[in-house]
């Protein structure tokens, strides 16, 4: 794209978020990458071949109600209690991408494939920007992936939508599936931007729903929570920028055993109520 500024009309750099030249806005990259014209086209085809599988198989209206069911989705983040506790208990707090945390020196990566091979992998995906996203899960029914922590933050979309691009699974997952290189361009048709995100689904969930499916049956379906962290499946949300504690809507999780948990659960609790969250205890 060029440069929205009439005076400037400089070619725009896919990574940025202001014109290089000029400084006008020129959107998110990842939004910008979601809604490109030869990224749309590909999703609607496979969207079309989708459509088309299902409704041989007998089950193209379930999909269809799948499709306006993922339309009310949400944004999810799974986290533990005391990175709730952290996140909530100052207004002046972000949570910030595991990248600038590993930069910052706030966190420590892990000794496994996923963080050794995690930012080339997401760089691949979102080239020169992948520290500024951070991932979450689409959800039905507020609930996150349990194997990223107990409790579910669900998102409020005023606050996320304009940001907010999902992508077809986790980038590490994706890159080895399809054997994309790191730093070559991944295939088309895997992402979209948050309006358009039960196309997404629908393309890629459509073999998984059948014709005696309703939906109670949606929720597990979009998010499948696996025997193991490495094996849920998801459309994951990438969200540019850094969460504030006001986008909190909702949170869900159990109300802890341990004592000490338990007094950092009701300072959370407390928190949430001051910001008019909502706290739902399972």
């Amino acid at each position: 794209m060029l440069c929205p500024e009439a005076s400037c009309q400089t070619p725009i750099l896919s990574h940025v978020e202001r014109c290089h030249v000029c400084g006008a806005d020129v959107g998110f990259p990842n939004v910008r990458a979601a809604d490109a014209a030869n990224e749309r086209a590909a999703l609607q085809q496979r969207l079309r071949d989708a459509e088309t599988a299902a409704d041989a198989r007998g089950s193209l209206t379930v999909l269809i109600e799948f499709g306006l069911a993922v339309m009310q989705s949400y944004a999810v983040l799974a986290r533990s209690v005391g990175d709730i506790d952290a996140f909530v208990k100052s207004d002046r707090a972000l949570y910030v991408s595991f990248h600038s945390q590993v930069r910052a020196g706030a966190r420590v990566p892990e000794e496994n494939d996923w963080d050794k091979g995690r930012m080339a992998a997401e760089s691949t995906i979102h080239p020169n920007y992948a520290d500024k996203i951070n991932y979450t899960a689409l959800s039905l029914n507020g609930i996150g992936v349990s194997w990223w922590g107990e409790y579910s933050i669900v998102l409020k979309a005023a606050h996320i939508a304009r940001r907010t691009s999902v992508f077809e699974e986790n980038p590490f997952l994706f890159c080895e599936r399809h054997r994309v290189v790191a730093g070559k361009r991944p295939p088309l048709g895997f992402r979209a931007s948050w309006p358009d995100r039960q196309d997404l689904a629908m393309a890629k969930l459509a073999d998984k729903l059948t014709a005696t499916m309703g939906p109670d049956d949606f929720p597990a379906v979009l998010l499948d929570q696996g025997s193991s962290g490495a094996d849920a499946d998801f459309v994951e949300c990438h969200i540019f920028g850094p969460l504030h504690r006001s986008s909190i809507e909702k949170v869900i999780g159990p109300k802890p055993k341990k004592r000490a948990d338990l007094v950092i659960w009701r300072s959370v609790v407390s928190q949430l109520k001051k910001l008019g969250a909502v706290v739902e205890e399972i």
